[in-house]
């Protein structure tokens, strides 16, 4: 019996749920690889990043973005790791984006504000996701 992305990305949340991160990379990987979808993408973004693998999990920050940019917590995570990246005025359309969309989404204000202080001078440091 074969079975869909969605059992591997199940298995995934399952390993996940019990600290098996390696696992539920496996899982997501091979969900992802039977259908593409923004939330397995942003799964192997947390699990990298929880593995302290950064370069891995922009990557697949980048393609969860690219999947669903009208998703605002993995346009807001896109947004603070163009940012890290010292992209600001990309990140800044995909914050004022977010905001355009849904003016209640605290973090996309909050990061936007910083990064206007940022651009003022009036801090020295942008925060991280």
């Amino acid at each position: 019996m074969e079975h869909d992305s969605y059992y591997y990305y199940q298995l995934g949340e399952e390993s996940v749920q019990k600290q098996e991160i390696d696992a539920a990379v496996r899982y997501y990987l091979k969900s992802v690889r039977l259908s593409r979808h923004f939330k397995t993408y942003e799964r192997l973004y947390e699990c990298y990043c929880r593995q302290g693998e950064q370069e891995l999990a922009d990557y697949f920050l980048e393609l969860a973005y690219e999947e669903n940019q009208n998703n605002d917590q993995v346009a807001c995570l896109y947004a603070q790791c163009l940012l890290r990246e010292k992209q600001e005025g990309r990140a800044k359309e995909i914050l004022l984006r977010i905001i355009r969309r849904n003016p209640d989404y605290k973090k996309a204000r909050t990061v936007y504000e910083e990064l206007l202080q940022f651009s003022l001078g009036l801090c020295t440091t942008l925060q991280s996701p």
